[in-house]
């Protein structure tokens, strides 16, 4: 057996994958690809043959996210309203842990924040907070398999379910598919490689199990300090546009694109101004969506990528039509 081979041929799987559009995941229930299947040809590429070397100036780039199938992207109208304490996390995700943060939109002016988990049409647990997030202490137990709703009403009389529609509620993952992602993580957890690497890597497993929540508040802590990558806030706004959450998905988009142009980036250019013009489209303003395509159009253009610049001019001839009084 030529083990070399082998993995070199599953990275070039992998990295196939990479190749597809950006609003396309793994989902193990409708994909039915396992979670243990999809952590050991992980756990194979990282590990036995790294495509992440350990230097420091790794780029984000060379993380394959992976992604095999098109998402379900927010609601065009939701949430908008910054009066309601619309939910931010967990929502439309599976969670690997029983204590998760839980996260809503802070509206100005409010102080006090009623706070519930329900299960069902019963209240599971409830409290009251004067911030923005709190994290759930872990009782009455969540149970894998159980759809839960996280629920916010603020002292303004506004509920996070006057949000249309209301955010999804999300799960824990089960026992089986949770002990092999926490292995996965310890295992690679045990590299000999810098922290950034690390977590960037644990997020490429927690998007690949479908775990929103985890991915996002991990890429998250990087972008924080000093990692300014375009690909680690283009995936923010994948993941906010997949939870629903289109207002911070926008932001994203916007820092990615401008960390693109810092870096003379004219391929995420033109991919991450295409992916904003498809946002506003969804978010019914088409003057913004024109303006974006055509950005993406022109630096396609400049790539010499004809297909992509004549697709780009039929759209947006279709927007300009559309936009046209009747």
């Amino acid at each position: 057996m030529n083990l070399p081979l082998i993995l070199e041929n599953l990275k070039d799987s992998i990295m196939k994958f990479n190749a597809l559009p950006n609003n396309w995941r793994i989902n193990k229930r409708k994909a039915k690809i396992p979670v243990w299947f999809f952590v050991v040809c992980l756990l194979l590429l990282i590990l036995v043959a790294p495509i992440i070397p350990a230097a420091l100036s790794t780029q984000v780039s060379q993380i394959p996210f992976a992604q095999c199938r098109r998402v379900q992207s927010g609601d065009p109208r939701s949430p908008t309203n910054p009066d309601i304490p619309y939910i931010i996390s967990p929502r439309k995700t599976l969670l690997l842990t029983d204590k998760p943060k839980l996260r809503w939109n802070q509206v100005l002016g409010v102080k006090i924040y009623d706070v519930s988990i329900q299960k069902g049409d019963s209240v599971l647990w409830q409290t009251k907070a004067n911030t923005n997030q709190i994290v759930y202490p872990g009782e009455p137990r969540l149970k894998p398999g159980v759809e839960y709703l996280l629920i916010v009403k603020a002292d303004n009389g506004r509920f996070s379910t006057d949000e249309k529609p209301n955010a999804r509620g999300f799960r824990l993952l089960s026992k089986e598919d949770t002990q092999i992602i926490k292995t996965a993580i310890t295992q690679l957890n045990n590299q000999k490689v810098p922290d950034k690497v690390k977590a960037l890597q644990s997020a490429f497993l927690y998007i690949g199990a479908d775990l929103k929540s985890e991915a996002i508040e991990t890429l998250e802590a990087l972008t924080t300090g000093d990692m300014k990558e375009t690909s680690v806030y283009r995936k923010l706004g994948d993941l906010y546009w997949q939870s629903g959450v289109n207002v911070l998905a926008e932001t994203h988009y916007l820092k990615a694109h401008k960390q693109a142009i810092t870096h003379k980036d004219i391929v995420q250019q033109a991919q991450i101004a295409e992916t904003l013009g498809n946002l506003y489209v969804a978010l019914d303003d088409q003057k913004a969506s024109i303006d974006w395509l055509t950005q993406a159009r022109d630096s396609y253009k400049t790539l010499g990528n004809t297909q992509r610049v004549q697709e780009l001019n039929e759209q947006i001839e279709l927007l300009k039509t559309d936009q046209s009084p009747a």
